[in-house]
């Protein structure tokens, strides 16, 4: 692969996003959990909320605009 293709190459990152989404899910759970705003009885809840935010994470890293080439 020569230079300049490499230098276009667009660069996703959906690993980044899935961990970002977790950590915000993982911060979302402690946060309604504190302030008293959830009062989860059940695990199932938090595996929503941690979940989704996970997914989102992974969608925007595949999605949204990819970074510029370093």
């Amino acid at each position: 692969m020569s230079f300049v293709a490499q230098s276009r190459r667009l660069r996703r990152h959906p690993i980044q996003g899935f961990l970002g989404g977790l950590f915000l899910g993982l911060g979302a759970v402690i946060l309604l959990a504190v302030s008293g705003v959830a009062a989860f009885s059940a695990w199932w809840p938090f595996a929503v909320i941690v979940g989704g935010c996970a997914i989102v994470g992974v969608l925007i890293g595949l999605f949204a605009p990819p970074r510029a080439p370093a």
